[in-house]
């Protein structure tokens, strides 16, 4: 009897975190841009959550893949890349699947020193090329 009720209970709490959608972030001051990146993250099944950085001439977008994907990060990470590279030609862009990346890129959302967030990216981006 114990086991049923726990059964009873236990299953919609399972069935409520499994239904999320996704949440996406963007820092930039150009809405068409936003949205534009915002829409190709949407359209990727695999990704459940993502942050996207517009600094000058470059785009840093880090996202979370479904944990149950954790195993097709790179090639995640590599469809979405290419995909934003065709929607935003004329930027450096760099998309990772990495969460140490999506937790840094997440601080950067709120802070207010353009100077600061541009020499942070630069640090993302080279602790992105580490392979460790």
């Amino acid at each position: 009897m114990k086991k049923m009720v726990v059964a009873i209970f236990l299953i919609p709490v399972f069935l409520i975190g499994c239904n999320q959608e996704q949440t996406i972030e963007v820092k930039d001051s150009n809405e068409e841009q936003s949205e534009t990146v915002k829409e190709v993250i949407r359209n990727s099944d695999e990704i459940y959550t993502g942050n996207a950085i517009f600094i000058e001439d470059q785009l840093l977008v880090a996202v979370q893949a479904k944990p149950w994907l954790d195993y097709k990060k790179r090639k995640i990470e590599k469809k979405l890349q290419k995909e934003v590279e065709e929607q935003f030609p004329d930027l450096e862009v760099l998309v990772s699947a990495d969460y140490k990346l999506y937790w840094e890129t997440q601080k950067l959302l709120d802070e207010g020193d353009e100077q600061k967030v541009s020499e942070e990216v630069e640090k993302l981006k080279k602790l992105a090329k580490e392979e460790t």
